[in-house]
């Protein structure tokens, strides 16, 4: 099984978006699991589902199981573990390791090829555990000053965690998203990222599509539609690329 981790500390950044039509793109080439572990359950609406005020991903904080969270979506394919709606991360001193532990005692990677985990944007113990077995990490960004600082950020991030797990840090990639090529701040960002982190770790750019945002409304990511929009084509090509880095 492999592991990608979709995540930025700066907030706006499509990180839900991406995760949703990450883990539905996956969806067509094995078994899936779709991690919600933003406690504001976006990811689980954007598959159809709604976050859970009992059972959720972050109940296994709490002494559950990871398999007894799941709950289907809306491809056949996909798995969700849905939000825990009002877990408060901060009341827990130490979570090292929980999500790790469920992976191991459970045997997660027998049961699916691909696991998407659509992380908080805080460097907390929700993203730590994330990062813990994280075999990829896509950062979604918008091509804007701040957006090339939050880049930076989020590496350093996981250069630290994985000196704190003493792992090898996951496999970058660099996703932007809202990209507008005809707006010069965009491609000026875009270059500045190339230049600092290497162009080999950029994916192709996902455009300014309004029913990327409608989709949430559907709860069916824009990539399973049969209509053929900018965001379709745009989040296949994203899956089409990533695969090639599994």
């Amino acid at each position: 099984m492999k592991t990608i981790v979709i995540s930025n500390r700066k907030g706006g950044s499509a990180k839900t978006t991406t995760a949703v039509n990450i883990a539905s793109g996956l969806a067509k080439h094995g078994s899936v699991l779709l991690l919600d572990f933003d406690t504001q359950g976006h990811a689980s609406i954007g598959v159809g589902c709604e976050p859970n005020e009992d059972l959720g991903v972050h109940s296994i904080f709490l002494g559950k199981t990871l398999s007894e969270t799941f709950m289907p979506t809306v491809h056949e394919n996909l798995t969700l573990s849905p939000a825990l709606a009002y877990f408060d991360v901060y009341e827990y001193s130490d979570l090292r390791g929980v999500l790790k532990n469920r992976f191991k005692k459970e045997k997660i990677a027998d049961f699916f090829d691909y696991c998407v985990i659509d992380t908080p944007p805080t460097f907390d113990g929700l993203l730590k555990n994330s990062l813990e077995v994280a075999d990829s990490v896509v950062i979604p960004f918008v091509p804007h000053h701040l957006g090339v600082v939050a880049v930076g950020q989020m590496l350093r991030a996981l250069l630290q965690s994985a000196r704190a797990t003493e792992r090898e840090i996951a496999d970058v990639s660099i996703l932007p998203v809202m990209y507008n090529p005809h707006i010069n701040e965009h491609k000026e960002s875009l270059n500045k990222v190339k230049t600092s982190f290497g162009e080999a770790k950029l994916l192709s750019p996902i455009g300014v599509d309004i029913k990327l945002a409608q989709q949430f409304e559907s709860g069916r990511p824009i990539i399973l539609e049969a209509r053929r929009s900018k965001g379709y084509k745009d989040y296949n090509k994203c899956v089409e690329e990533l695969l090639q880095r599994l």
